[in-house]
């Protein structure tokens, strides 16, 4: 292979390409269908250490703070292993292998926080206290090695999609499926976690989450064989990329972060996701333990608040799509953010699980934009940094996204914990058992706290 003659021709961007068949788009998107399934798992890590375990939120706070420093850590060393590896790019492809190891990995590791180890009473908590902090260290370390197969497999596929679909047509397409199969997944990750948690023993049973994980993962590795198909790389796509492994030596991992840092469409990409994940977690906490232990009700009821959420999504999501047309990216994001803010404030007056679900609706509506044009934004700031520098960095950028976004797994359980001091709410004592003023901060957890952090992220992304 000749040294290229441009930066432009060193990434490929000018290589004679043919739009992936719909078939493949398709595969593409289904292959993330149960996606959303694993986190709604991942995200029950939290709900168990405190109902089951009888951990205070402060507790929880610091594996989460552990498991988060070792996240951030992973997520610089596997971006840059990923974008600099090359023995598995001519015969597998540059991603290929990494996602499918990672998706494995993944489903296995998700059972390991939830193995029923510990002596728990009836209702909850530790027997013998004194393993408080063994059961620390564990779900620290083991939630860890999970994550280290998630961001295999997340940072890879993010990277695979702006090389491998590279025309404005198949994109839109894929992110019209994507929608699609995101939300159906959506759906079955709402239902079936807390359901499955339900039916097999309840929020304090340390079973019913175990089984959960087992029903989880098997479910992950179904679809597997259709996610191979899809984010298999053509042959001509394998050749170059490993032509290019051996052509191009990759420069330190920090100059790739300073050039993702001095980008500032990527960095209202990455303000934009960070406010999601940082949202997501703490409702999908906050949503659990209100409905247990504000309302009175099953967790499995928890579900419906999180639907009407995800309808009020998919429906503007959909609609989206002519705001983008019409405002661009920045201006969409921005309508949906007044709308989830104005969402998130209303669900302030909740009165029982029909007015929650009706004021998480609308906070969907919002949502939905903001999902939208958060994903345009991603693929227009990657091509923008290609052009401009001329090299494949797709795995370090989405790095230094998750490097930020990781932290609100910290943040979301620290936050908590703030609430739950100031609000003295106490987990092992239930509906029952806390008074009207730890129940009034359970609500303004999942309503107040995220209003507040939306209202912040569209200020910064207007200006």
């Amino acid at each position: 292979m000749a040294e290229p003659k441009s930066d432009v021709e060193g990434t490929g961007l000018d290589r004679k390409y043919t739009p992936p068949t719909f078939n493949k788009i398709c595969a593409i998107a289904v292959g993330g269908l149960l996606t959303n399934a694993m986190f709604m798992a991942a995200f029950r890590i939290q709900l168990y250490g405190l109902k089951v375990l009888g951990l205070t939120a402060i507790m929880v706070a610091v594996y989460m703070t552990l498991f988060t420093i070792i996240d951030v850590v992973n997520d610089i060393f596997i971006g840059r292993f990923s974008d600099k590896s090359k023995r598995f790019t001519k015969r597998f492809g540059k991603r290929f292998i990494f996602i499918i190891i990672g998706t494995i990995g993944t489903a296995i590791a998700i059972i390991l926080p939830f193995l029923p180890i510990w002596e728990v009473k009836p209702g909850g908590g530790l027997i013998n206290q004194e393993h408080a902090l063994l059961a620390i260290i564990w779900i620290a370390i083991t939630v860890s090695i999970w994550d280290c197969f998630q961001t295999f497999e997340e940072l890879n596929t993010k990277a695979l999609i702006p090389d491998l679909i590279r025309d404005q047509k198949s994109r839109a397409r894929l992110q019209l499926v994507a929608t699609v199969t995101g939300t159906v997944g959506l759906v079955i990750g709402i239902l079936s976690v807390p359901i499955l948690i339900s039916v097999f023993g309840g929020a304090s049973d340390p079973n019913a989450f175990f089984l959960m994980g087992i029903v989880i993962a098997l479910l992950y590795l179904v679809i597997l064989p259709i996610r191979a198909y899809g984010i298999r790389e053509p042959k001509e796509m394998r050749e170059f990329r490993y032509e290019l492994d051996v052509l191009k030596e990759k420069e330190p991992f920090w100059d790739a972060m300073k050039r993702a840092i001095k980008n500032r469409n990527w960095i209202a990409f990455v303000i934009t996701y960070f406010q999601y994940a940082l949202t997501l977690r703490i409702f999908s906490l906050g949503i659990d333990i209100y409905v247990v232990d504000g309302l009175g009700m099953d967790i499995a009821y928890s579900a419906l608040p999180q639907l009407g959420m995800l309808i009020g999504f998919f429906l503007f999501g959909l609609i989206s799509y002519k705001l983008l047309r019409k405002y661009g990216a920045k201006r969409t994001f921005l309508i949906g953010t007044a709308i989830t803010v104005i969402g998130y404030f209303l669900i302030v007056f909740t009165i029982d699980i029909w007015t929650l679900t009706l004021f998480s609706f609308f906070a969907g509506l919002g949502i939905g934009a903001q999902g939208v044009s958060r994903e345009l934004m991603n693929n227009q700031a990657i091509d923008d940094a290609t052009l401009k520098y001329g090299k494949r960095e797709e795995a370090q950028y989405n790095a230094v996204n998750q490097i930020f976004s990781a932290t609100a797994k910290a943040w979301g359980a620290i936050i908590f914990a703030i609430i739950a001091v100031v609000f003295m709410y106490d987990p092992l004592l239930g509906y029952e058992g806390n008074t009207e003023f730890a129940k009034i901060g359970l609500l303004y957890h999942i309503s107040i706290v995220p209003m507040i952090i939306c209202a912040i992220t569209g200020l910064l992304v207007w200006k």
